[in-house]
């Protein structure tokens, strides 16, 4: 009997994607950005091992336009390349949108390929490494403003890296029957925690440190009452309400509180100041999120120049990357 020819599987189109993502050699590129900063990762193998390039560096923005991140990614590009003695002849990158960014933005040879998932987790653990550090010496300011027989309270609070990466700015407001200033000034802590924290989760996880600044010494005097157990009369239920949210909040966190003196010239203060007055006036008198919005933006580069400027330089540092 005459065995017959069993026809060949048809050839797929996607068959060059079935690749082993694990052999496919090159550069892969990572981008973490976030509203005030941008972290990424250049990773390759060398000699069998993991050579990764991470940024932003020192004189880097640390909130760059397309344009910079594309130039950042690029120096690092050619970085490995100096080492390899060959250009890299494609490169992976993390997500389309990364892709379509360096491929306007760089000349790059970016590949459709999916990256391997090895050279992803390391340079994922080296955004989280560069994370680590900008979690190092966060110091958060925070400041309540009150109308004479109100009951609104403004609240602003302004994030500040050691660094000189962009801060973050908050303005917000909350109402207090009973608490008076001192709620609106714990309120003030709690909304730039809550913050602090959705954009810096490690903090949670022991990483880093943060210093909160307030020139409210009745809410750290409560605020110490309520975590050491020691409530007094005087104490009013929203005050207290609020105290406990804050330290919920902090679990984890290496966090510590320091009372500065108000409306002194401390930068990050004033700032604070300026954010909780914009918040309760915007309050009362009804104006629009979009005009409220518009005058935060202004109030930020502020943040942006000779406020935060002001601040590092009394620590002794300097900004090292403006953006």
């Amino acid at each position: 009997m005459t065995a017959v020819p069993m026809p060949a599987p048809p050839v797929s189109r996607f068959v060059p994607a079935l690749v082993a993502v694990n052999e496919r050699h090159g550069v892969t590129v990572l981008v973490d950005r976030q509203p005030n900063l941008c972290r990424w990762a250049v990773h390759t193998i060398i000699d069998g091992k993991d050579f990764i390039v991470s940024g932003p560096g020192d004189g880097q923005a640390t909130n760059p336009s397309n344009r910079e991140v594309a130039t950042q990614i690029s120096q690092a590009v050619a970085r490995i390349a100096k080492r390899t003695g060959e250009t890299p002849s494609q490169v992976f990158t993390s997500d389309w949108a990364t892709a379509e960014l360096l491929r306007a933005k760089s000349g790059l040879p970016i590949t459709d390929l999916a990256a391997p998932p090895t050279a992803l987790a390391a340079a994922r653990e080296a955004v989280a490494e560069v994370e680590r550090g900008l979690v190092s010496g966060l110091v958060l300011a925070c400041d309540s403003s009150r109308g004479r027989g109100k009951s609104v309270n403004g609240c602003g609070y302004v994030l500040a890296y050691s660094n000189g990466a962009d801060p973050i700015l908050g303005a917000c407001t909350s109402v207090s029957t009973h608490g008076g200033i001192r709620a609106g000034e714990l309120a003030a802590i709690r909304r730039g925690l809550q913050s602090t924290l959705g954009h810096h989760p490690v903090l949670r996880e022991g990483v880093g440190d943060l210093k909160v600044l307030t020139d409210s010494k009745a809410a750290l005097d409560v605020l110490e009452r309520v975590a050491t157990g020691h409530l007094q009369p005087f104490d009013d239920t929203e005050s207290v309400a609020e105290c406990k949210r804050i330290l919920g909040s902090a679990r984890g966190v290496n966090i510590s509180y320091e009372w500065v003196r108000g409306h002194n010239g401390h930068p990050l203060n004033e700032l604070a100041d300026r954010l909780a007055v914009l918040a309760r006036r915007n309050r009362e008198m009804g104006v629009d999120d979009v005009t409220n919005a518009r005058m935060i933006a202004s109030i930020r580069q502020d943040a942006k120049g000779v406020l935060l400027t002001e601040w590092l330089a009394g620590r002794g540092g300097q900004v090292k990357a403006a953006s």
